[in-house]
């Protein structure tokens, strides 16, 4: 699925880009405002203060000049002051450019010197430290470079304030979809912020995965509830009959009923308990190597005693298969016996290679066989096809889970079964496994 084009993120890159070469430009505007001043602009802005100076201080004789430069510094916003020629270090051409009557810039840039005399230097300087904060403040640029540095994290706390706003409100439109849910998965989905919006179709799925499982238990519990009546109404009457003093032939005929029915019972019972067992995962799915061959033939033994024959036909070279034996048990019994109930006479299990590591369990009967139009719905717990419709169940004995068992049991195995017609003429049930359960 192709993912929708969201424009807010590619835009938001851009504006912070724009923003960062905004900030960076009006820094450096404010850098070349404050500081940037060429050699050359310096020397010729300072020549004229260091003339001025020198010509009142030369008036002045030389005890004199210290006290006359203290009074004309309250003029000056950078310090003034005197010192030897030889204590200050320049290059060589300065001495010719204080001969002339030009300032010189010393080591440091924010120093100047002007000739007083040959022995003596005035110092101008440092200029940069006397900048009153008034003057900073009169600059615009200084003002928008300072806008520009904490608007982000003003835009940035405005944005994360919307954000949680907008969490808050997605929160709580999910709290209202749980409880929407839980009355009816099929509730239409409130809108919520795109990053929400996979795990409200994940429990949209969920809720109706669980409905589906209610609705199923519902149906079972119920079908159960029906094929108890049938059994309980034979048994109810048959202990009247048994209270009115009946004879001995038929209080006889009365015990092998009701003996009958209770068996029945237990077996609804028991597949009932099965199939509740099986709607979820195992806690245990076993994986031992089962040898198929001797595996069948004492399945096959134990089927009603041996009573029931079933021709058993194994064409593997390697007859080794892993699996849990129980359910595989579970599968094969409840074939053979449904295939032994709606058999004329036959009835045969035939093992064979299906793919590179599958192989395919075939029970066949020469029973009725099964209309194509239900090839499905005999998988589903209860129910029975009536004789009319050519119905495996329809023949009585069976209280309907069996083949619902086998599927499930099928589905924790990683397996699969098919209905078709057999060469025998009846059903042929096809079970497919792999020889190795993958995980």
């Amino acid at each position: 699925m192709r993912t929708p084009f969201k424009p807010g993120r590619p835009l938001l890159v851009a504006l912070c880009a724009c923003w960062a070469a905004l900030t960076v430009w009006l820094l450096w505007l404010s850098a070349l405002g404050a500081i940037h001043v060429s050699e050359y602009s310096f020397r010729r802005l300072l020549n004229g203060p260091g003339y001025l100076v020198a010509e009142r201080l030369r008036a002045l004789p030389p005890p004199e000049r210290a006290a006359g430069l203290q009074v004309l510094q309250r003029h000056f916003q950078f310090p003034l002051s005197l010192v030897a020629r030889a204590d200050v270090e320049l290059a060589p051409e300065a001495d010719v450019m204080l001969a002339h009557g030009q300032a010189v810039q010393g080591s440091t840039e924010e120093i100047a010197y002007f000739a007083l005399d040959q022995q003596t230097l005035i110092q101008m300087g440092p200029m940069w430290g006397s900048a009153a904060i008034e003057d900073v403040a009169r600059q615009p640029v200084f003002w928008l470079a300072g806008a520009a540095c904490f608007a982000p994290p003003l835009l940035l706390s405005l944005a994360a304030w919307q954000r949680r706003r907008r969490r808050a409100r997605s929160m709580a439109a999910l709290i209202d979809t749980l409880d929407q849910l839980l009355r009816a998965p099929a509730a239409v989905l409130p809108a919520v912020e795109a990053e929400w919006q996979p795990m409200v179709r994940a429990l949209q799925h969920h809720a109706s995965q669980i409905a589906a499982m209610a609705e199923r238990h519902k149906e079972v519990s119920q079908a159960v509830s029906h094929e108890l009546r049938t059994p309980l109404a034979r048994m109810r009457f048959a202990l009247a009959l048994l209270g009115r003093g009946a004879d001995e032939a038929t209080r006889a005929r009365l015990h092998e009923r009701l003996l009958r029915d209770v068996g029945e019972l237990e077996a609804l019972v028991r597949a009932s308990l099965a199939f509740a067992r099986l709607a979820d995962a195992p806690a245990v799915v076993g994986n031992e190597r089962i040898a198929l061959r001797a595996w069948l033939e004492e399945e096959l033994a134990a089927l009603d005693g041996g009573r029931r024959a079933v021709t058993l036909a194994v064409e593997l070279d390697d007859d080794g298969l892993w699996g849990d034996r129980a359910l595989l048990h579970l599968v094969l019994r409840n074939l053979l016996d449904n295939a032994a109930r709606h058999a004329h006479g036959q009835v045969s299990l035939t093992v064979r290679e299906h793919a590179p590591g599958q192989l395919v369990l075939e029970v066949d009967d020469d029973g009725p066989g099964i209309a194509p139009e239900d090839h499905e719905r005999i998988f589903e717990p209860f129910v029975r096809l009536g004789v009319h419709d050519g119905g495996e169940e329809g023949h009585g004995g069976s209280v309907g889970l069996g083949l619902a068992l086998v599927r499930r049991a099928l589905h924790w195995q990683q397996g699969e079964v098919r209905v078709g017609r057999s060469p025998l003429g009846g059903a042929r049930f096809s079970v497919t496994l792999p020889r190795r359960r993958a995980g």
